[in-house]
């Protein structure tokens, strides 16, 4: 698993969100979002910003350059 999956993983859950419930906040499938989870693939940095806006959390955190 990427460092960005386990980061992103654990971000949700300290939400209280689920894969779906979040994929659906941001308009795209819960496949997409568990290929993310799972480090099966990456987010564009469209993407990136637009995950890091809703949990409000960085982009550096997230890809793991930043405790």
């Amino acid at each position: 698993m990427s460092k960005f999956g386990e980061r992103f993983k654990e971000v949700l859950a300290e939400n209280n969100l689920s894969q779906s419930a979040f994929a659906k906040r941001i308009y795209l499938s819960q496949g997409i979002v568990n290929n993310y989870c799972t480090g099966k693939r990456e987010p564009s940095l469209d993407v990136l910003i637009l995950i890091c806006k809703e949990l409000n959390v960085s982009a550096d955190y997230l890809l793991g350059l930043t405790d």
